[in-house]
């Protein structure tokens, strides 16, 4: 606990003797999920022994006492699957520019392709939602399907036993004035509290149920926008989105075209009852597609939105992600802009608190001067003084650049203050050209506790506050509309569901804009993290853990204009390159999978699907970076890492590419950056791959591992334990397996003529047999030992000494250890009948789980639907 409460006071400027352990982190402290997010790396450092608190764990620990007991147990909490970050920043003019490398995603839509089927229980009735007459032709199909379904207004209570809910949104032709209605942000908090209730019940329950949300925009989950129906509805693909980060049970969003014939919209919605996804699905007379994102260039489009002294009106206030953004935008177009916030208008700072630059200094100058005051009015304190800083210097800097600034404290989600602002525009600087919509709150926690007042907050700024300025301005005047979303609306993420909902909602919005304001350049942009004094090194590195980068202010606001200045979509995503991030990759090789031009993956299934062996890939590595790099030999690797697994359909099979870089020479080796892809670009596999003049000389073997032999006989191991067909099958025996590893002797591999119908090579560069035999005994020594079978996810240093493994086969020698969080690693030895070393595998990292064990019995492949 001292520890715990030393980076407290560091980090908030409260003094140490304020902070009662029992008080709430978010309610006494007022200590957001960012603050937190930066204390928990920082105790991490401080007591890197302790289990790590992952910050989506933090739901379940709400005080700095529980936070205490944690680290003292480590006690297990089960965490979700990350997702890219939502928008947060508060710029400090002291932290140095991040240098930004923007990519631009734009969403487009794609068939889709086979599918995993859904074994819907049909002993349970289907919940289905009232609405204008498709609720009843889907109740309808149902029945005539043999389902027992019920219909609820989107009030009442579900029924006490459901299989599923099918959540059927209004149709409701886009107002007049602004494409929606407050009626409609009524019914989507409704239908989100409708969703919450559906996922608890099926939580409790244990079950694996079906939630699917149907809206009519398009058929094409509203990116044509040419239908002009209600786009707030849209918001529920966000919701799902999160909801299946959050949840087991299977979530769908699916949006049928308006369009349809109710009886023909129906049938299609009951059959996708049958396909736990994709979450986002699209029904219309052009078949059924979903949404992918396409790297694109802005495209110039010759005109300027806004000329000299034109009105623009920026929600989001004088401070961080907007400010940067309006001062991207003065610069550009010289526009007099009217920055919008809740912050009151700064008047003079105090002459006692002028010295402090931080937060944290400020906290401790006001608790000196301020007796009787709680941390968290000591820390509101702060944030207003800060906040006076910020809008004092966003307008002098606005103002210098050339652009009119004025900022006025306005509450968007007030529709007369709102009408207030834009009479008294129109009347100072004449009709407003330009909307600028960035405000917005953030509120995380998991969908089952949101509370209404959560929603109220989120969804009320986005979609109340732009609301009214639409209702307000005269849309004939507009010449631009930027709206800020999120990638989290893309993407989903986890405790950020009513986030989602509104930047979703954003999205859709966009698109009926545009369509109906075609002088009107619209842009949604779904803006991935920004650089700034909340993201700090704590949490750029929880970002860079996701695969994210942060966006650099002055970049963030040159995307802007160039956005604006080009020529559509509606809706993008922006999100920036982790710092360093070197370019693509050349293509060494393409690769058609499948399973009858490869037979042996089909003896590799895993929960129904046949999957590529991790050794079998380390193969293709090697292959492409000696294609790049002729007249070399493969001696091993470095740093191999599973992205992701790669798998092959019946039928379509898969297309995956291999990239090689060019060789470096490192410590008399050549290494080659090398990765596997999918035919999406996703990227599955990567390693640095180690080639030389000449192989190097063997040193000795050093592993030693006694035990008992394995509890099991071998064909027992594959029956119960393995889930190896008979094509992959390659341990002869198991002589030794205890708490310290795992001895084993296994078969080699046979020519590559034998595993494939068309081998790349004549010749193996390693040995796919010895190495899988060698994963497969860490999976029987993780069953052994922790009670859960294991799958690789990790790899430190492979080095090879023969340029062949022995025909004979070969003993393998696995010193393993168990890990925190379920891992487990090993250090591996491959030896030839005398013991002499034949490679080694180093640093070996794989993930027990105990939920493998349904995975591992589906070992045969499935048909996909």
């Amino acid at each position: 606990m001292p520890v715990l409460l030393c980076v407290v006071s560091e980090k908030t400027g409260y003094p140490a003797e304020t902070i009662n352990p029992d008080m709430d982190l978010e309610g006494d402290l007022g200590i957001d999920s960012i603050k937190r997010v930066e204390i928990l790396s920082a105790v991490s450092e401080k007591l890197p022994r302790c289990p790590k608190v992952k910050p989506e764990h933090l739901g379940t620990l709400r005080t700095l006492n529980q936070i205490a007991a944690y680290l003292s147990e480590g006690n297990a909490v089960s965490a979700p699957i990350p997702a890219p970050a939502a928008v947060v920043s508060v710029p400090d003019s002291s932290l140095p520019e991040v240098p930004s490398i923007i990519t631009r995603l734009v969403p487009e839509l794609t068939p889709i392709g086979p599918r995993d089927a859904f074994p819907l229980d049909k002993s349970l009735p289907i919940a289905v939602t009232k609405d204008s007459g498709l609720d009843t032709a889907i109740v309808q199909e149902l029945k005539s399907k043999g389902y027992n379904a019920e219909l609820i207004s989107i009030g009442d209570a579900l029924p006490a036993q459901f299989g599923a809910l099918i959540l059927v949104a209004p149709a409701h032709p886009a107002s007049k004035s602004c494409p929606w209605t407050e009626d409609s942000e009524a019914w989507l908090k409704k239908a989100f509290l409708l969703v919450q209730s559906a996922g608890r019940s099926f939580t409790t329950r244990g079950t694996r149920g079906l939630i699917m949300t149907v809206t009519r925009l398009d058929g094409a989950l509203g990116l044509q926008g040419g239908n002009d129906q209600d786009p707030v509805f849209g918001g529920l693909a966000g919701l799902m989105k999160t909801a299946a980060r959050e949840w087991k049970s299977v979530s769908r969003a699916v949006d049928v075209d308006s369009k349809l014939p109710l009886n023909a919209a129906a049938k299609l919605l009951v059959k996708e009852l049958s396909f736990d996804g994709p979450v986002e699905a699209g029904l219309s007379s052009e078949g059924l597609k979903t949404i992918a994102l396409v790297e694109r260039a802005c495209v110039p489009y010759g005109l300027e939105p806004l000329k000299f002294g034109d009105a623009v009106i920026v929600t989001g206030g004088a401070r961080g992600v907007t400010a940067e953004c309006a001062l991207a935008l003065g610069r550009a177009f010289k526009a007099r802009l009217v920055l919008v916030g809740r912050s009151p208008l700064p008047g003079d700072e105090p002459a006692e608190f002028s010295a402090a630059s931080s937060e944290s200094a400020l906290r401790s100058l006001i608790a000196k001067s301020s007796s009787g005051l709680t941390p968290r009015e000591i820390g509101a304190r702060a944030k207003e003084l800060l906040a006076a800083r910020e809008i004092r210097a966003t307008l002098a800097r606005l103002n210098a650049a050339g652009a009119e600034a004025r900022y006025r404290a306005v509450d968007a989600r007030d529709a007369a203050s709102v009408k207030a602002l834009v009479a008294e525009t129109v009347k100072d600087f004449g009709p407003i050209r330009g909307l600028i919509h960035g405000a917005g709150v953030l509120a995380d926690k998991p969908i089952l506790e949101k509370t209404p007042t959560m929603l109220d907050a989120v969804l009320d700024t986005k979609l109340s506050g732009l609301r009214h300025l639409l209702n307000a301005v005269k849309p004939s005047d507009l010449r631009l509309v930027a709206l800020f979303s999120s990638s989290t609306a893309r993407y989903g993420r986890v405790g950020q569901s009513d986030y989602a909902v509104a930047n979703e909602a954003l999205n859709k919005i966009a698109q009926v804009l545009s369509a109906r304001l075609p002088k009107c350049r619209v842009a949604s942009l779904g803006w991935g993290p920004w650089d700034g004094g909340m993201v700090d090194a704590g949490l750029k590195k929880l970002f860079a853990s996701e695969g994210v980068g942060v966006i650099g202010l002055t970049a963030g606001g040159e995307h802007l204009v160039a956005e604006l200045r080009g020529s559509g979509p509606a809706e993008t995503v922006v999100l920036a390159a982790l710092p360093g991030a070197r370019p693509a990759l050349p293509v060494s090789f393409e690769l058609d999978l499948t399973l009858e031009s490869y037979p042996f993956l089909s003896s590799h299934v895993l929960n129904g699907r046949a999957v590529l062996p991790l050794a079998i890939s380390v193969e293709l590595l090697a292959h492409a970076a000696l294609h790049a790099n002729p007249g070399l030999v493969f001696t091993g690797f470095d740093d191999l890492r599973v992205a992701k697994g790669i798998v092959v359909r019946p039928g379509a099979g898969t297309t995956i590419k291999a990239h090689a870089g060019p060789a470096e020479k490192r410590d008399g080796s050549f290494v080659v950056a090398a990765e596997l892809r999918g035919d999406d670009g996703s990227l599955r596999l990567s390693a640095k791959v180690l080639l030389a003049a000449k192989r190097p000389s063997a040193p000795a073997a050093v592993l030693k591992v006694a035990g008992a032999p394995y509890g099991r006989t071998i064909e027992k191991a594959y029956r119960e334990v393995l889930f190896h067909g008979s094509d992959m099958q390659f341990i002869l025996a198991a002589p030794h397996c205890g708490p310290d590893g795992i001895v084993i002797e296994s078969k080699t591999a046979l020519p590559p003529a034998s595993w494939a119908r068309q081998p790349i090579r004549d010749r193996w560069l390693t040995d796919p047999a010895a190495l899988d035999a060698a994963f497969q005994a860490m999976i029987l020594w993780t069953d052994a030992q922790m009670g859960a079978p294991s799958l690789p996810s990790f790899a430190a240093r492979y080095r090879q000494y023969a340029e062949n493994f022995p025909e004979r086969g070969v003993r393998v020698v696995l010193k393993a250890v168990k890990r925190a969080d379920g891992l487990a690693g090993a250090d591996i030895e491959f030896l030839d009948a005398r013991g002499s070393l034949i490679a080694k595998l180093d640093g070996f990292e794989c993930a027990a789980d105990a939920s493998l064990a349904g995975a591992f019995r589906r070992n045969a492949v499935e048909s996909a639907a």
